[in-house]
């Protein structure tokens, strides 16, 4: 990701603070694992390059996400949820999950963070931080980011790690590696420890070729 801070505004983060930055700069104003569906994921192939079926865009706060028709997420509301157990379910969950963390306004993030995080200590640093802030407003359209493509580097039915390909209007890349994990019927986001300093946000020249494209927001 590029170092400016309007890049920071655009990006969908994985960490606490980057998820905050996010929140502020787009806006106008300033566990166990459940076996309960092993056998239906022993019976569907699959296969983490194929593009989600069905796809079509929701407005969240000025952002574009993508929604599946049949990966999900199957209930949208103040939360979005229900999503399959597949790769492609826990790709629009990870893509879902982290961007409406970012914008979630005052008096929803709770509810959002409660259905969309792991517990522990990168969700505890994330709601300290967030209660510090206020978001009132949707996201800056000449600076909200296009979701353009995603790839997923590990895959098990209970674990998911991929990277998030986003554009700009200046047509610069940022990729997010991102980690769901399956926990109560469904793909939560899973942020990296604190204390870890893990890099998720990093400009890219391009997005590569064994990338699954989502289809254009319309």
């Amino acid at each position: 990701m590029r170092a400016k801070p309007a890049h920071h505004a655009q990006t969908l983060a994985a960490v606490a603070l980057t998820i905050l930055v996010t929140a502020c700069a787009l806006t106008a104003s300033a566990c166990g694992v459940s076996d309960n569906n092993a056998s239906a994921t022993k019976t569907t192939t699959v296969d983490p390059a194929r593009a989600p079926a069905d796809i079509h865009w929701e407005n969240y706060q000025g952002v574009q996400l993508p929604v599946g028709g049949h990966d999900g997420p199957s209930k949208l509301g103040t939360t979005a949820a229900g999503y399959t157990r597949t790769p492609q379910g826990a790709a629009l969950a990870a893509i879902n999950h982290s961007t409406r963390l970012s914008l979630a306004p005052d008096g929803v993030w709770p509810q959002v963070a409660a259905l969309s995080l792991i517990p522990g200590p990168a969700k505890d640093s994330w709601v300290l931080a967030r209660a510090q802030i206020s978001i009132t407003a949707p996201a800056n359209a000449t600076v909200a980011p296009h979701i353009t493509a995603y790839k997923i580097t590990n895959y098990t039915p209970d674990r998911a790690d991929l990277t998030v390909y986003a554009t700009y209007s200046d047509a610069s890349i940022t990729a997010t590696a991102e980690t769901v994990l399956w926990v109560s019927e469904d793909w939560r986001l899973l942020l990296p420890d604190p204390a870890a300093k893990t890099q998720t946000v990093q400009s890219v020249p391009a997005i590569p070729a064994d990338a699954v494209t989502l289809p254009a927001a319309k």
